[in-house]
C-alpha cells in the first residue's frame, strides 16, 4: 500500500509541476519568443553555413597566426604607450567633464526637491511651482536623451564639428556619462532621508542651502562610489572612440586592422587589458579606503589623507611626524592637480587646440544644422528595415550570448564543480585537480570574450563572415557570452548554500543542484541581468554599423559623410524612440513576467 501510495503521490506531484511549468500564459510567451526569434532571424540574414565553411576556417587560421607573436619591437611599443597615455587622459577629463556636468542637472532633476514631497508642496498651485516642475521634467528627459544615445555616436559627431583628435572622445564621454551621471545622481538625491530636509525647510533654509546642507552630505557616498565606477567605464569606452578618429587605443587598433598588422593588435589588445585591470584594481582600492574612512567616520577627505585620519602616519606624536602630516594632504592635493592638469592638456584641451579652432561655434553650427530634423516620407520609410536590423541584431546576439554564456556559467561556478575537503560529496584529489582545470578554464575564458570590445569583435567576425548583419549578431554574441556567463556564475555563487549542502548530503549531482537549489533562488536576478544586458545591447547594435556590422550605424556613417546634418538629427531621435521602447518593454513586460 505504501509504494502504492508513493508512486501515486510521485504521479501527482509531478502533473502538478508539469501543470505549474506549462501554464496557458507561459506556452504563450514561448510562442511568441519563438516567432521573434524566428524573424529576427529572417530579418537578420543569418548564414549559419558560413561560419562552417572551409574558407572562413582558412581566415580565421590565418588571423590566429598573425595575432602570435605580439609585436613588442621598441618602435611601436612607443606608439602603445602613448596610445594608453591618450585613452587615460580622456577618461579621466571626460569624468570630470560629466561631473561637473551631471551635478547640476541631476540637482535640477531632482523629484522631491521639485514636483514632490514636502518642499514642493508647500508651493502647489502657484504658477511659479508648475513652471519649476515642468522645468525639472524636461531636464530629467534631456539626461534621459543624453544616455540613450552611445558614446560612439556622440564621439563621431564631435569629430565632424571639431575635428580628429583626443578632444572629440573627451567631449563624447562628457555629454554621455553626464547622462547615466545625472540620472543616477537624482536617483541618489531623492533616496535621502528627508527629515533633516524638513527641518531645514522649517528653519527658513531655501532650496539651495536645503540641497548643500540636507541633500548632498547624505548622498556623497553613493554619488563617489559611483562616479568611480564610472570611470571604469570611461577606460573602457575610450578605448574604441578611436574607431571613428577620436584618438587612443581604438584608433591604433583601426589602423592596425586595415593594414593586417596582427601582430600590432595583439599587442594593443595586450595594452588594453592591462590597462583595465589596472583600473579595476586602482578603482576598487579607492573605494575600500571610502568605505574604511566613512566607517571611521572622520569625513571624506580622510579616505585620500586630506585631513582628519589620525593613522595616516605613525601615532608617535614627533615633531617629524606632525609635519608629514601635514605635508602629506597637500601633497596629494598638488599630484592631483598635476595629474588634472596633464590629462586635459593630452585631451586635446590646449590653449592653441581651444583659441585656434573656434569650438564652440563649430559646435553650435553643426547642432544647428541638424535642426530641424528630416522627416520626408520616404527617408522616413527607408529606415524600417535599418531599425528591424538593429533589432534583430540585438535579439540574435543576446541570444547566442545567453546559449555560450550559460554554457560557460556552470562550469565556471564553484559551488557546482567544486566540493569543499571534508564536505559531504568530496572528490579524490585526482577528480578534483580536472574540476579545478575545468573551473578556471571556463573562468579564463569569460574573461577573455568580454576583455575584448564589441567593435573589436565586429572586425573579427568581418574577417571570418563578411560584412553585414550577421558580423554584427556575432559580434555582439561573443561579447554578450562573457558579460553574462560571469555575472551568471557570480549570481549562482552568492545564493545562500543551506539548500545546496542539503542536496548534495543526500546524494545530489550537479544537474540536481542546478535545477532544485541554485535556479529558484537565482532565476528572478537571472533574469534581470539578461534583460538590462540586451537593452545595452540595443544600443551598441545602433552603432555597430559604423565599422561595417549593420544596422542603423551604417546609415548614421554614411549621412555624416555625406553632410545631411538634418537626416543625422532624425536617426538620433530614432536610437532615442528605440531605447524608450526597450526601456519600457523591460520594466513593464520582461521583468514583470519573471516577477509573476
Amino acid at each position: 500500500m505504501r509504494i502504492v501510495s508513493n508512486a501515486n503521490s510521485a504521479a501527482v506531484s509531478a502533473a502538478d509541476f508539469s501543470g505549474r511549468l506549462w501554464t496557458p500564459r507561459r506556452s504563450a510567451a514561448v510562442l511568441a519568443g519563438a516567432l521573434v526569434v524566428a524573424l529576427c532571424w529572417q530579418v537578420d540574414g543569418v548564414r549559419l553555413s558560413t561560419v562552417f565553411r572551409a574558407e572562413t576556417a582558412q581566415a580565421f587560421a590565418t588571423l590566429i597566426r598573425g595575432l602570435f607573436p605580439p609585436d613588442f619591437s621598441a618602435p611601436f611599443l612607443r606608439v602603445v604607450f602613448r596610445a594608453m597615455l591618450s585613452t587615460l587622459a580622456t577618461a579621466i577629463a571626460g569624468t570630470v567633464l560629466s561631473v561637473i556636468i551631471a551635478i547640476p542637472l541631476g540637482a535640477f532633476s531632482t523629484p522631491i526637491l521639485w514636483r514632490r514631497g514636502i518642499l514642493a508642496g508647500a508651493e502647489n498651485g502657484r504658477l511659479g511651482a508648475l513652471v519649476r516642475s515642468g522645468a525639472s521634467r524636461a531636464v530629467f528627459a534631456f539626461l534621459g536623451f543624453l544616455r540613450a544615445v552611445p558614446d560612439l555616436v556622440w564621439a563621431l559627431l564631435f569629430v565632424t564639428a571639431v575635428g580628429l583628435g583626443s578632444l572629440p572622445g573627451t567631449l563624447a564621454l562628457a555629454v554621455a556619462y553626464a547622462g547615466v551621471l545625472g540620472r543616477v545622481y537624482a536617483d541618489a538625491f531623492s533616496d535621502v532621508d528627508p527629515r533633516p530636509l524638513e527641518a531645514l525647510q522649517a528653519t527658513g533654509g531655501t532650496r539651495m542651502q536645503i540641497f548643500l546642507r540636507g541633500i548632498w552630505p547624505q548622498a556623497l557616498p553613493n554619488v563617489t562610489a559611483y562616479t568611480l565606477y564610472s570611470f571604469e567605464c570611461c577606460v573602457r569606452a575610450a578605448s574604441v572612440l578611436g574607431f571613428v578618429g577620436a584618438g587612443g587605443i581604438g584608433y591604433e587598433i583601426s589602423l592596425s586592422m586595415r593594414l593586417f598588422e596582427y601582430g600590432q593588435v595583439m599587442t594593443l589588445i595586450l595594452a588594453f587589458v592591462v590597462l583595465l585591470a589596472t583600473t579595476d584594481v586602482v578603482s576598487r582600492k579607492l573605494r575600500e579606503r571610502l568605505q574604511s574612512a566613512s566607517d571611521r567616520g572622520p569625513g571624506f577627505g580622510a579616505a585620500f589623507g586630506w585631513g582628519g585620519g589620525s593613522d595616516l602616519v605613525s601615532h608617535k606624536k614627533t615633531a617629524h611626524s606632525k609635519a608629514l602630516r601635514k605635508s602629506w594632504p597637500a601633497a596629494r592635493f598638488v599630484l592631483l592637480a598635476l595629474v588634472l592638469v596633464a590629462s586635459f592638456y593630452l585631451a586635446g584641451f590646449s590653449p592653441d587646440r581651444l583659441a585656434g579652432d573656434n569650438l564652440l561655434r563649430n559646435i553650435f553650427r553643426f547642432c544647428a544644422a541638424m535642426a530641424p530634423p528630416d522627416l520626408a516620407r520616404s527617408f522616413v520609410l527607408s529606415l524600417g528595415p535599418l531599425i528591424a536590423q538593429t533589432v534583430a541584431i540585438s535579439v540574435l546576439g543576446t541570444l547566442m550570448g545567453i546559449i555560450i554564456g550559460a554554457a560557460l556559467a556552470i562550469p565556471a561556478t564553484s559551488t557546482l564543480i567544486l566540493v569543499r575537503r571534508g564536505s559531504p560529496g568530496a572528490h579524490p584529489p585526482a577528480e578534483r585537480g580536472i574540476r579545478w582545470s575545468i573551473f578556471w578554464f571556463a573562468r579564463l575564458l569569460l574573461n577573455f570574450l568580454r576583455s575584448i570590445p564589441d567593435l573589436v569583435w565586429v572586425l573579427v567576425c568581418i574577417l571570418l563572415v563578411g560584412i553585414g548583419p550577421f558580423a554584427g549578431t556575432l559580434a555582439i554574441g561573443l561579447h554578450t557570452a562573457g558579460v553574462l556567463g560571469k555575472l551568471y556564475a557570480e549570481t549562482l555563487e552568492e545564493v545562500p548554500q543551506r539548500p545546496v549542502e542539503a542536496l548534495r548530503a543526500l546524494g545530489a549531482g550537479p544537474f540536481q543542484l542546478l535545477v532544485w537549489a541554485l535556479w529558484p533562488q537565482a532565476k528572478g536576478m537571472l533574469a534581470s541581468y539578461t534583460v538590462v544586458r540586451w537593452e545595452m545591447n540595443l544600443r551598441i547594435s545602433a552603432i555597430l554599423g559604423l565599422v561595417g556590422g549593420g544596422g542603423l550605424g551604417q546609415a548614421i556613417y554614411n549621412n555624416v559623410q555625406l553632410g545631411f546634418y538634418a537626416r543625422l538629427g532624425t536617426l538620433l531621435l530614432v536610437i532615442y524612440g528605440l531605447v524608450i521602447c526597450s526601456d519600457w518593454l523591460g520594466d513593464n513586460i520582461v521583468r514583470r513576467a519573471y516577477r509573476t
